[in-house]
């Protein structure tokens, strides 16, 4: 029988974040997870020279709590641009925060893609976001959907189609508008107040950091390859055992279930099923004097007809170029459509070659496709009816849950989970 004051299952971002707050406390901790690495869904791979994340995302400097685990220095970001560049089906129109950049924000009035009252709208909206009082709390639920709030506000159908749909629907992994309005307009405000940027070394540095965090003499205490069976109260009814899936058993005073929701469930069956979201991100590589212009600019650019299969594209070699060999590039683009990401491999490749064609020409012909990866449960969904269905973090007498099913579906809300349930943990041991 191994013992710990306080025992995580699960060794994502929340996990990880949980076991730095029991280490900083003092507090004996022992982390199971079941695969051969941590960081859960925030990972990256080498391919064909490389580096390739799993799934394309960003990381915003606005989070707050990055700072209290994550050395910005060491980490090594750099930001996108703050505008995109939108596919209306003829050309690309670019749309710019024009508190970040004054003279993009007005052009996108002159491209055609903005109307006056559009401009009238957006810019009180983009003050709001970046300077106003209040931050929204992103564990709120304000039971009304984005779609709602937007026309509330004024904004157009046009706009709401061609530019919020394809760039929120990439944040959410949810195209329909329908996630609730709390979670959106808090990711509007870390978006107007910081940048999205990507690591150096990929998103997998965000974890290995996080690992590092720990001292070298505690990282023992995660064991890799070992994930939890089963769940039971102690026999003196005080405290957890954990069976785990390589014979052994484990007794803690504290617990925390820090993995994914359906993970979960699993080991407790009464916490509420969650509908997820689904995103396949292909990766192609080039010769850098192959690579359109468009892509040339570390900016995302958006599908604004809807048409798809691909939402949202970017190249990460544009603010990286060392994540490929000298020479040559990368291209991301993302699928967000449920049914979309159900083809095949084979068959979603052709279909997303055939939309970049149409946007960059012929070129796309010589690329060469390294990389799918597929996450068919990549984000809780968001919508109204989704939140009220969150478990509490306190879900019974010295068990807590963490992740990003718990507060919002973000880095940052799994980081906030992990804590929030480990400073809990260590608090409940010291009324002991």
């Amino acid at each position: 029988m191994e013992s710990a004051h306080v025992l995580i299952i699960g060794g994502g971002v929340a996990g990880l974040c949980a076991a730095i707050v029991c280490e900083r406390a003092g507090v004996s901790w022992r982390l199971l997870e079941s695969s051969e690495r941590v960081g859960g869904r925030v990972s990256s791979r080498t391919v064909d020279g490389c580096t390739i994340d799993h799934g394309f995302a960003v990381l915003l400097s606005s989070y707050s709590e990055i700072a209290r685990f994550i050395d910005w220095n060491a980490l090594d970001v750099r930001a996108l641009r703050a505008s995109a560049r939108v596919w209306t089906g003829d050309r690309f129109r670019t749309i710019a925060n024009p508190l970040a950049h004054p003279a993009a924000g007005a052009a996108g009035l002159f491209s055609g893609l903005l109307s006056v009252r559009d401009v009238a709208v957006l810019l009180p909206m983009a003050v709001g976001a970046a300077w106003g009082a209040r931050i929204p709390d992103p564990s709120a639920c304000r039971s009304i959907s984005t779609e709602q709030l937007l026309f509330k506000r004024g904004v157009s159908r046009r706009l709401m189609d061609s530019f919020f749909r394809p760039f929120f629907g990439g944040v959410f992994l949810d195209p329909t508008l329908g996630y609730d309005a709390a979670p959106f307009e808090w990711r509007l405000t870390m978006f107007a107040r910081g940048r999205a940027t990507l690591p150096r070394r990929g998103m997998g540095a965000i974890a290995e950091q996080l690992l590092r965090a720990l001292p070298e003499q505690s990282r023992g205490g995660v064991w890799m390859r070992c994930g939890a069976q089963g769940i039971e109260s102690a026999r003196d009814g005080a405290g957890w055992r954990v069976s785990d899936s390589c014979g052994g058993t484990h007794a803690a005073r504290q617990l925390i279930v820090a993995c994914d929701a359906l993970s979960a469930r699993k080991l407790l069956p009464s916490l509420p099923a969650r509908r997820w979201c689904s995103t396949v991100t292909m990766v192609w590589k080039m010769k850098s004097s192959n690579c359109p212009r468009a892509l040339r600019r570390p900016e995302l650019l958006l599908d604004g007809t809807g048409r798809g299969p691909v939402n949202h594209a970017v190249s990460p070699t544009s603010v990286w170029p060392d994540q490929a060999p000298a020479g040559e590039s990368l291209v991301s683009g993302s699928v967000i459509d449920s049914e979309l990401c159900e083809l095949s491999d084979a068959e979603l490749e052709s279909r997303c070659r055939k939309q970049f064609a149409a946007w960059f020409g012929s070129c796309v012909l010589e690329w060469k496709h390294i990389a799918t990866e597929r996450i068919t449960q990549a984000l809780p969904r968001q919508h109204p009816e989704d939140l009220a269905l969150r478990p509490a973090m306190h879900h019974a007498e010295g068990l807590w849950i963490a992740g990003d099913h718990v507060s919002d579906g973000s880095i940052e809300g799994a980081m906030r989970s992990g804590r929030l349930a480990a400073e809990s943990a260590c608090a409940a041991l010291r009324g002991e």
